[in-house]
């Protein structure tokens, strides 16, 4: 079992409260999610241009939220974001990851 999340940004521009917002909202649902999974978790962008970050951990969402890598990579959501994942892992199988 695993939990997703995500946001959906598409091409349309925002204020820069509105993406502070929206970086809150996702962290609440991603720290909602860990019942899901609280083995691993983490989270990945996609910009217009197709650049990517992806950023996870063998750590539960709550302590995830509080790592620097995680904080920057949040930060770096702007108006070329378009969509925002998050996810939570319930090992099974294998690795954390």
């Amino acid at each position: 079992m695993c939990g997703q999340v995500g946001i959906i940004f598409g091409r349309k521009r925002r204020r820069p409260d509105e993406r502070d917002y929206l970086r809150e909202v996702f962290i609440r649902m991603l720290l909602h999610s860990e019942e899901r999974g609280p083995h691993a978790s983490g989270l990945a962008w996609l910009k217009t241009d197709g650049g990517h970050r992806i950023f996870k951990r063998p750590m539960r969402a709550h302590e995830l939220v509080y790592e620097k890598p995680f904080q920057e990579l949040l930060g770096q959501v702007d108006n070329e974001t378009t969509i925002l994942m998050g996810h939570t892992r319930w090992r099974t199988r294998g690795n954390e990851f």
